[in-house]
C-alpha cells in the first residue's frame, strides 16, 4: 500500500513546478514580484517557467519600473530565444512535442517554446474577454477569436 501511495504522489506531482523573481528598484527597496507556475506540464517544466519570470521582468522593465536587480540574477541572464521550426510553419504545441520527440529541439528549447505559446494565448484570450465585456467586440467575434488562439496554441 505504501508503494501504491508514494507512486500516486509521484504521479500527481509530475510536471508541476512554480517560481518568483522579486524585483527590487535603485534603493533595494521591492517594487515588485514575478510568480509563474505550470501543471501538467512534464517536459521542460523548469524551464517554462524560468521563460514566464524572465518575461515578467521585461514587461516591468519596458512599462518603466526602475528595476535594478532581482532575487535570482539567473533568470534574467538567460537567453531565451529559440529557432523557427524547420518547416517554416509558427510553433504550436503539437509541433514543439513532436519536435522534441524527433531530437529537433531539446528539453529547454521546448519548455521555452511552450511558456512562449501558452503566455501568448492566455494574452489573447484575455484582450478577447476584455474586449467582449467593454462592448467592443460581439460573441460571435469572441468566439471566433477563442478559436483562432486555441488553433495557434494546440495546433491541429
Amino acid at each position: 500500500m505504501k508503494f501504491i501511495t508514494v507512486l500516486s504522489c509521484v504521479w500527481f506531482l509530475s510536471g508541476c513546478a512554480g517560481g518568483y523573481l522579486d524585483l527590487y528598484g535603485q534603493d533595494g527597496e521591492k517594487v515588485g514580484e514575478c510568480t509563474a507556475g505550470f501543471d501538467w506540464h512534464p517536459i521542460g517544466v523548469t524551464h517554462s517557467v524560468d521563460w514566464v519570470l524572465n518575461y515578467c521582468y521585461e514587461l516591468a522593465i519596458s512599462e518603466g519600473d526602475i528595476v535594478k536587480s532581482v532575487s535570482d540574477s539567473s533568470v534574467i541572464e538567460k537567453d531565451y530565444t529559440y529557432p523557427a521550426h524547420s518547416s517554416g510553419m509558427p510553433w504550436d504545441k503539437k509541433l514543439a512535442w513532436s519536435a522534441f520527440w524527433s531530437n529537433e529541439i531539446d528539453e529547454v528549447l521546448y519548455g521555452y517554446i511552450v511558456a512562449d505559446l501558452e503566455n501568448e494565448y492566455h494574452l489573447k484570450i484575455t484582450q478577447a474577454e476584455e474586449q467582449l465585456l467593454a462592448s467592443k467586440i460581439s460573441e460571435s467575434q469572441y468566439e471566433a477569436i477563442i478559436k483562432r488562439a486555441k488553433y495557434a496554441f494546440h495546433g491541429k
